[in-house]
C-alpha cells in the first residue's frame, strides 16, 4: 500500500521569544540548503501495518566511532528484527541481523564502546507475553547476548550509555511500573530502582553520566493522578536517588537529556502549548527555557553538546513531516529542513565526530529506508594552476590544476567526477589520454614537498570561455572525496586580453621593429620570414 504525502513547498521563519534568563542569544534564522547535506540510503526496514504509528521502541539509535564512521541500531518494523549498520572507510554500508526474527525486540539503544565496539540493548521479545531487558555485544565474529533485568516487561524506554572505563549503564522501566537503572561492574549487573510505581510511571526517560560517571535520569509521567506529573530530574548521589521536579506541567515527550563541559544538565523536549522543541536548563536554582524551532510542530526527537559545548537537535517537522535540525553559530539558533522528500524525518538520532560535524539516522516511511544524513565536510585544499598566465591565442590544449589536500588526507580519495572549475567546468575524463587512466599520471608531488597531489587538465578554450581579462584572476576548484567530504582551494593567476593579445602576438612576431641607426635617426627594419610562401 502506497502512502502519498502532500508536500508543501516553504520557508517557515522562526520568530524567537525573547527572554532574558536565556543562555543563548535569543536570535533564531530558519534557511533550507539542503544541497549542504549528503542523505544516503542505508538499508530496508520492511513493510509497516497500516495505519502505524512512530514510537521509541522502533527508533533508531546511532553513534559515531573515533575514525568519524557511522554506526547505527534500528529495528524492521515488519519483522521485528534488529539489525545494526556501519559505514567503512570505503564509503560502504554493512548491515547484519541482531535479533532474528524468531526472537524479535523493541527499544533499541545503540553506544560504541572505547575500543568502538558497538553494544546494542533492547528488549528482549523471546516470550512476547513476558520480555525483559538483554544486551548484545560485538565480538567480531558474533554478537554475545546477555541478559541485564530478567524481570517481566523490562526493557521499555531505554537509554544507554557508556562511561570512561568502559562500563555499560542503562536506564529503563517497566509499563505502568518501577523505573530502573542498571550497570555493570566487570562480573554483574547492579540494578536499582530510582522511582517506584507507587511515586509515578514514566511515559518517556532519557539517561546521561556526569565527569564523575554518577547517572544523572530525566523522567517524563503523563498520567493524571501520578505523584511525580510532569518532567523530573534524579540525580545519584552515592546510594540515594536526589530528584526535582523541572515543570510539573509538562505533558510532552522527552529527546534527550546530555550534560555540558560543567555538568548543567540541558533537557531537549517540546513545549507543551506551542508543540515545538526547546531545551531547559538549570540556571542556577532555577529552570529555564529556550525556544529552538518557532516554526516547527515537533515530533520525536534527539539532541546532544558537541566537544566544543555547541548544541544539536535533530527532530521531525510534523508540519510536513520533514526532518529538521538545529544548532547555534555565534550564539544565533540555526535550523533548517534536511530532508522533506516524503514521509520522512521519523524517530531520528543525532551525534557528532571529532570535528563537530553533525549525523542523523532517521526513518523514511514512504520508501520504508532507514537513512543517514550529515553535513558536507569541507576541507582546504592548495591549488596550482599552470600556466600561471593564461594567453587565449597561445596552442596549448589544456589547462592543468594540481590538487593537494591536508596530509591526512589521500589524494587517491579524490572523486574526479565530482571536481569543478568556478563550480562550472569539469575537467577531462575520458579514459583515451593517459593523464586520466594512468595513476601514475595523475598522483603526483609536482611542487616537490613530499605532499601527493591530485591532478586534472581542464580544456583550455572553456577555461578562457569563463573568464574575465585581469592581471590577478582568481580560480576556484571544488570537489568531493569519495565519502562526500568535501574541498575547496583557489589560485590566482594573468588573463591577457584577448585583442591585446593579439596585437601583442603580431608585434612580437610579424610588425615592423624600430632600430635607431648611426645617425641617430629612427628607421624601420621588417622581420619578413613568417611572410615567406612557397614561391619564396
Amino acid at each position: 500500500m502506497e502512502i502519498i504525502v502532500l508536500k508543501q513547498v516553504a520557508m517557515v521563519i522562526s520568530i524567537v521569544m525573547a527572554s532574558s534568563n536565556s543562555v543563548y542569544a535569543p536570535e533564531v534564522e530558519a534557511h533550507d540548503n539542503p544541497e549542504d547535506w549528503i542523505l544516503e540510503e542505508v538499508a530496508g526496514i520492511g513493510e509497516p501495518a497500516i495505519p502505524w504509528s512512530p514510537s521509541y521502541n522502533v527508533r533508531t539509535s546511532i553513534a559515531i566511532d573515533s575514525n568519524d564512521l557511522p554506526h547505527i541500531a534500528f529495528r524492521n518494523v515488519e519483522t521485528r528484527e534488529i539489525s545494526y549498520s556501519h559505514k567503512d572507510s570505503t564509503g560502504k554500508w554493512h548491515t547484519e541481523t541482531v535479533v532474528s526474527a524468531d526472537i524479535g525486540g523493541t527499544g533499541v539503544a545503540l553506544a560504541l564502546d572505547l575500543e568502538d565496539r558497538p553494544v546494542i540493548c533492547y528488549r528482549n521479545m523471546t516470550t512476547p507475553a513476558m520480555p525483559w531487558l538483554s544486551c548484545a555485544f560485538s565480538e567480531g565474529s558474533g554478537w554475545r547476548h546477555v541478559t541485564v533485568d530478567p524481570a517481566p516487561w523490562t526493557g521499555y524506554m531505554i537509554s544507554l550509555t557508556i562511561d570512561y572505563q568502559n562500563r555499560s549503564h542503562v536506564a529503563y522501566c517497566v509499563p505502568g511500573g518501577d523505573t530502573k537503572y542498571a550497570w555493570w561492574n566487570g562480573a554483574s549487573w547492579n540494578i536499582s530502582v530510582l522511582r517506584d510505581r507507587v511515586v509515578g510511571t514514566t511515559d518517556g526517560l532519557s539517561m546521561d553520566l556526569d565527569s564523575l560517571n554518577r547517572p544523572h535520569v530525566a523522567l517524563l509521567s503523563m498520567m493524571p493522578g501520578s505523584n511525580e506529573r510532569g518532567l523530573w530530574l534524579y540525580r545519584l548521589n552515592g546510594t540515594k536517588w536526589d530528584k526535582e521536579v523541572i515543570d510539573p506541567s509538562h505533558s510532552r515527550q522527552i529527546y534527550t537529556i546530555d550534560l555540558n563541559e560543567t555538568d548543567t544538565p540541558y533537557v531537549a523536549t517540546v513545549n507543551p502549548s506551542r508543540k515545538v522543541p526547546i531545551l531547559m536548563y538549570k540556571d542556577g536554582v532555577s529552570w529555564r527555557t529556550r525556544y529552538v524551532d518557532l516554526g516547527a510542530r515537533a515530533g520525536f526527537g534527539s539532541f546532544l553538546f558537541d566537544s566544543d559545548g555547541g548544541p544539536h537537535l535533530a527532530y521531525t517537522d510534523r508540519n510536513h513531516y520533514d526532518l529538521r535540525y538545529a544548532h547555534t553559530e555565534n550564539g544565533t539558533w540555526m535550523n533548517e529542513t534536511v530532508d522533506s522528500e516524503g514521509l520522512v524525518g521519523l524517530l531520528p538520532s543525532v551525534a557528532t565526530d571529532n570535528n563537530n560535524n553533525p549525523h542523523i539516522s532517521y526513518l523514511d516511511l514512504t520508501d520504508r529506508r532507514l537513512m543517514y544524513a550529515t553535513k558536507k565536510k569541507q576541507i582546504k585544499a592548495v591549488i596550482d594552476i599552470d600556466p600561471d598566465t593564461l594567453n587565449p591565442l597561445s596552442r596549448g590544449k589544456w589547462i592543468t590544476c594540481y590538487i593537494e589536500l591536508p596530509p591526512e588526507y589521500d589524494p587517491k580519495d579524490i572523486n574526479a567526477s565530482t571536481i569543478l572549475l568556478m563550480d562550472a567546468l569539469s575537467p577531462e575524463l575520458n579514459p583515451k589520454y593517459g593523464f586520466v587512466r594512468s595513476e601514475e599520471s595523475y598522483i603526483v608531488d609536482h611542487d616537490g614537498n613530499g605532499i601527493y597531489e591530485r591532478m586534472v587538465k581542464f580544456d583550455r578554450q572553456k577555461v578562457i570561455a569563463l573568464l574575465d581579462p585581469g592581471d590577478a584572476v582568481t580560480l576556484t576548484v571544488t570537489g568531493q572525496l569519495n565519502d562526500g567530504t568535501g574541498f575547496q582551494g583557489s589560485d590566482t593567476i594573468r588573463v591577457v586580453h584577448g585583442p591585446t593579445a593579439h596585437v601583442d602576438n603580431f608585434t612580437d612576431r610579424f610588425t615592423p621593429q624600430r632600430q635607431a641607426d648611426s645617425s641617430g635617426m629612427s628607421g624601420c627594419r621588417f622581420f619578413v620570414s613568417a611572410f615567406r610562401t612557397s614561391a619564396d
